[in-house]
């Protein structure tokens, strides 16, 4: 069964409806995959899909990431595992977070972002 963790780039896509987001949708609707996301992608997506939509849509937004993946805590071991990321592969801080968490669980990171690309662990949309 392929599991993916979905970071804060395809979340927004997903909730802009874009050709990108039309294939996290997908991914969504797949019942043969297992979807995760990370406490710190929810910090993320809390705070800019409320600049962006406002708190209504940001709760409803935020009810749905939580119906359809199940939410990863950043534990001392992600954590540390992040900061390592961080010194070696150069992502910003929540990047590293999600790596470290699809590394922690075997899947892979489901992304648009560019900072991914050279990432083994990565699925572009």
């Amino acid at each position: 069964m392929k599991k993916y963790v979905i970071d804060s780039f395809a979340w927004m896509e997903f909730f802009k409806g874009t050709p990108r987001g039309k294939k996290v949708k997908g991914i969504l609707e797949d019942n043969k995959t297992k979807k995760y996301t990370t406490a710190a992608n929810y910090y993320e997506l809390y705070y800019r899909l409320t600049q962006e939509k406002g708190a209504a849509m940001r709760n409803e937004a935020l009810t749905f990431i939580k119906s359809n993946a199940t939410l990863l805590d950043v534990t001392e071991e992600i954590a540390s595992t992040a900061g390592e990321i961080r010194l070696t592969e150069e992502l910003n801080a929540i990047d590293a977070f999600t790596l470290a968490a699809a590394r922690r669980i075997n899947a892979h990171v489901l992304t648009g972002d560019k900072d991914f690309e050279k990432i083994k662990e990565t699925e572009m949309i």
